[in-house]
């Protein structure tokens, strides 16, 4: 696991590139290395957690033609090793970096077909001209940021690092407020600033001097033929997976949250090996989200002792702030906050590396959001569905917008317009349909985005087995009344985990992680103080992107007891991370 970043063409001088390196230390600060060429670079800030001695990073074949950097892990590594070595090439160590270099080698760029895990990928190829390669994984586990201009390509996995390697500042992209009013997030594809890209699921980028090619591997893992559609062929195909994920000498942590993911995962890790410890967040006060009971009986079930974080009020103005700086990209819900305080406890108890649940709900569908999509029949269902994913829907948050960007945005391809359209492909079933919007879009977007980022900041890896392609390539089999039936969500994954977790979990009603904004966003409380004082001057409202008066219509109404507490979250939110820009960038 580590921070990659790097360039092809007229490029960034030595002080750009250690910038680069500088800004993305928490997330590699075991080994820092660089290799430059003539007009290239690839660089890397390891965190050492597989064979620390071994894996070096730059990646150089014995010619010093290919070089590599990589940020993620490869679980079925020691079986291409094996592949390799029946091919006569030796790899030394057991480093699963190691192997991407030959692999390569031998099988050109169809070789990430093979890997199974989470990964962002840079490779020069020198052999036939300069050609820089990157790839992601199929789920965007592991976040990559590039930017392509008449000098070529650069790329970095945070978009600080980015920022750095460019000669001249960004400018920032006008749609990328309207980006995250509906997405709560900028989506994947997309940056703060006009000409930054991400790479999406499953994407290949390929510079060779004058021509960018884009294009989607396949990125298939077929279902062994004993993995068989039914609870017990899920139960064995988690178990497998868990196990190969958690080979590292290194003790392991898992996030137990209460509910039935994170509480499977805790038990197969547990019987994979005896050095695990659950952690959970809780917050100051009583709450009625407050799950504390549960993860306690899920980590005594398992038989793993469970280290319990108190989030306190008076703690939310730095936090915050804090949360925003190492997400790097604005994400609206408030429990990134109880994830990045998560992650700060875990790396302070000396661990590399937490398990964690993510995923599960967009494989199995278990959101209340899947069964109401089911129960429309007309045709306005996805719209409603989009409202439930946006910071509020869409009416109300356009109410907010100046008539100038309200404009803007009608005057293209508006977030909205190009979502109904992703949410719209065809499947064979609404069910898949949705689910399939939720995998390649809102989970690598939002969720996913959030894990890599705030576990990183802290130096920890998030590994996420619900996301292994095995996991996806058997969700996307097992038949939909398996998942959804009616009000029954997630019907496979709770049949599979009797037995894992206790008789309490099971039987309790389905809880996100969350974080009690509802409470704290009361006024004369430490939250709302900060809120209101952050939303006194916006720049947001300055750079003609909200309307002043309706930013300020909302602050009173929430005093005067209509609830707006997510909305003004999400603006405090976007207004702590917007860019630093002179003027209105639109007008």
């Amino acid at each position: 696991m580590c921070r990659i970043y790097g360039y092809v063409g007229a490029g960034p001088d030595e002080t750009a590139l250690r910038a680069a390196r500088d800004a993305q230390l928490s997330g590699g600060p075991d080994q820092q290395h660089c290799v430059r060429g003539e007009n290239w670079g690839l660089g890397c800030n390891r965190l050492s957690i597989q064979d620390p001695s071994h894996g070096r990073q730059p990646f150089t074949n014995a010619g010093g033609s290919v070089h590599a950097v990589f940020n993620g892990e490869i679980y079925n590594f020691r079986a291409i090793r094996e592949e390799l070595a029946g091919r006569g090439v030796r790899v030394d160590g057991d480093s699963d970096g190691s192997v991407l270099v030959p692999y390569y080698e031998l099988h050109g760029d169809r070789f990430v077909d093979r890997l199974e895990g989470m990964y962002a990928i840079a490779l020069m190829d020198l052999r036939f001209g300069q050609r820089l390669k990157l790839w992601c994984d199929p789920l965007a586990v592991k976040s990559l940021y590039y930017a392509v201009t008449g000098d070529g390509v650069a790329f970095s996995s945070e978009l600080s690092g980015l920022t750095a390697l460019r000669p001249r500042p960004l400018d920032v992209d006008p749609l990328a407020v309207d980006h995250y009013m509906n997405w709560q997030c900028l989506p994947n594809g997309t940056s703060w600033y006009a000409g930054v890209s991400s790479l999406r699921p499953g994407e290949q980028l390929v510079h060779d001097v004058r021509t960018v090619v884009k294009h989607r591997p396949r990125n298939t893992c077929p279902l062994p033929a004993d993995d068989a559609c039914t609870p017990e062929g899920l139960g064995a195909l988690l178990t497998r997976e868990v196990e190969r994920m958690s080979t590292q000498s290194a003790p392991v942590a898992v996030q137990v949250s209460g509910g039935l993911d994170s509480a499977v995962l805790a038990t197969l890790l547990r019987r994979r090996r005896a050095d695990v410890t659950g952690f959970h967040v809780t917050h100051e006060g009583s709450h009625d989200s407050d799950e504390e009971s549960y993860a306690r009986e899920a980590s005594a079930h398992a038989g793993i002792p469970l280290e319990v974080v108190e989030i306190r009020e008076a703690d939310l103005p730095d936090l915050i702030p804090a949360t925003v700086t190492a997400l790097g990209t604005p994400n609206a819900t408030p429990h990134a906050v109880s994830a990045y305080v998560l992650f700060r406890e875990i790396a302070r108890s000396s661990f590399r590396v937490c398990f964690v649940g993510d995923g599960a709900d967009e494989q199995f569908g278990g959101y209340r959001r899947h069964s109401t999509a089911l129960a429309g029949d007309d045709e306005t269902w996805r719209a409603r569905y989009l409202d439930r994913l946006s910071l509020v829907p869409e009416a109300s948050y356009r109410r907010l917008y100046t008539p100038e960007y309200r404009a803007l945005v009608d005057s293209g391809v508006s977030s909205r317009r190009r979502s109904l359209e992703l949410l719209g492909r065809p499947g064979p079933s609404r069910l898949e349909q949705v689910l399939s919007f939720d995998r390649l879009h809102k989970l690598p977007s939002l969720n996913l985005r959030k894990l890599d980022h705030l576990a990183m900041a802290h130096a920890v890896e998030g590994r996420v087995p619900y996301c292994q392609p095995s996991v996806t390539a058997f969700a996307r089999r097992a038949p939909d009344a398996l998942k959804v039936d009616g009000a029954r969500r997630k019907r496979i994954l709770w049949a599979a985990g009797r037995g894992l977790v206790p008789r309490s979990v099971q039987e309790r009603p389905k809880q996100p992680f969350t974080f009690p904004v509802d409470a704290f966003m009361t006024p004369g409380t430490k939250l709302w103080d900060f809120t209101t004082d952050v939303l006194a001057g916006p720049r947001l409202c300055d750079s003609g992107f909200l309307s002043g008066p309706a930013v300020r219509r909302v602050l009173a109404e929430h005093t005067e007891g209509r609830d707006h507490a997510r909305l003004l979250w999400g603006l405090m939110v976007l207004e702590l991370s917007l860019p630093r820009i002179p003027g209105a960038p639109f007008r």
